[in-house]
């Protein structure tokens, strides 16, 4: 039995301000709306309605035979026979059966943060440079549905955020202009996130993120990122080194160097960081390590991949809740890198697709099944990338 759960904060207040909106210099709408679909629920009820009609019918006969007398004078002698009647009775019944059938149609829009009451700031048109708001007012909504951004060497930060708690950052697609050759240490020498944040309750919701060094990279929590799709993300697709508490929930990392990482670093360790009190948990995600050029500690023509959790001592607390994962081959720590942390409080129902050679390379809790099949991975990013509305 795991312990409890620990909650995460809630924020409250309530800001109603007028919208504001921003379009990048000649830039229009590109129609980057991506988000999960509404579901339809169908009712169906039927019901039946059955009748009994029953008919008698009698029939009644009647047989009569009449009396005779006769006399003499020598004797006399009467003969009387009795009328009988008689009456047969014949009940015959009928059912009959009407059934009807009604169907009701109801379609539940899927919450959005964007439905908030705050201040609105809209985003539109192509940004090859960074959106950068360090004053944002306490529940701001950030819609960013019809924007592109091209992270790149001059834009290390093209979602950069600070200030009011309870931000909304909706929508948006991130396409990095990096040469996808370059090895683990030149990007991670550049030190770029696709979205980075200082405020405590963020929320990331339905943004594509592709070609950058860190996905998304919390400074405060707690946080949420859900329905966000990453890939070829060439160092941590969640860079928590600030060992915050938050949520992942349905997601798609498609492709990540290390999956999550709670590895602080000593400047932030000496400034008093310390996850060991807090929960991330991660829910119905899909995380796959992506093999990628010039790995850490390897040539630049050599092809690898780190882990799915980079830990610390100092890391949160963690849960695991109807996850797949997938790994083409060790990681570049070796075999000791690619299991749980032992900071996990919470497990169910994950599946751990293996495609290396031998058996999985670490011990993994009884909450993980294990296989071999790569079309339980392809079945589950077919099935996401529907529920989200991504066109094949």
């Amino acid at each position: 039995m795991y312990p409890k759960r620990l909650a995460l904060v809630v924020l409250s207040a309530a800001l109603a301000l007028p919208g504001l909106a921003i379009s990048a210099p000649g830039g229009s709408g590109n129609g980057n709306a991506f988000g999960r679909k509404p579901v339809t629920t169908t009712t169906t009820s039927t019901s039946s309605t059955t009748s009994t009609t029953r008919t008698t019918t009698t029939t009644t006969t009647t047989t009569s035979t009449s009396s005779s007398t006769t006399s003499s004078t020598t004797s006399s002698t009467t003969s009387s026979t009795s009328s009988t009647s008689t009456t047969s009775s014949t009940t015959s019944s009928t059912t009959s059966s009407t059934t009807s059938t009604s169907t009701t149609s109801s379609t539940t829009t899927i919450p959005t943060c964007l439905d908030g009451s705050g201040p609105l700031i809209t985003l539109t048109g192509t940004w090859a440079t960074s959106y950068d708001n360090r004053a944002l007012l306490d529940l701001t909504r950030l819609d960013a549905r019809q924007a592109t951004f091209l992270p790149s060497p001059t834009d290390l930060y093209p979602l950069n955020l600070a200030g009011g708690s309870g931000t909304c950052v909706s929508g948006g697609v991130e396409l990095g202009q990096y040469d996808r050759s370059l090895t683990w240490d030149q990007m991670h020498t550049m030190n770029n996130a696709g979205v980075r944040f200082e405020n405590a309750g963020v929320t990331v919701e339905n943004v594509r993120i592709d070609d950058v060094a860190d996905g998304i990279r919390p400074v405060a929590g707690p946080f949420v990122i859900r329905g966000t799709w990453l890939s070829y993300v060439r160092d941590d697709c969640v860079e928590n080194d600030h060992v915050q508490p938050g949520l992942i929930d349905d997601s798609l990392f498609d492709g990540c160097y290390v999956g999550i990482s709670e590895r602080p670093s000593l400047a932030i360790i000496t400034s008093g960081y310390d996850g060991r009190n807090d929960l991330l948990t991660v829910r119905q995600s899909l995380i796959r390590l992506q093999p990628m050029p010039g790995p850490r500690g390897g040539l630049p023509t050599d092809f690898g991949n780190g882990q799915f959790f980079k830990w610390s001592d100092l890391a949160t607390h963690l849960e695991l809740d109807d996850n797949v994962f997938l790994a083409e081959q060790v990681g570049e720590g070796g075999a000791s890198t690619m299991g749980i942390p032992s900071s996990l409080v919470g497990c169910s129902n994950n599946v751990m697709v293996w495609l290396g050679q031998g058996p999985y390379p670490a011990p993994l809790p009884a909450c993980f099944t294990v296989t071999t099949d790569r079309s339980v991975w392809d079945a589950a990013v077919a099935t996401w990338k529907l529920r989200h509305g991504v066109v094949p």
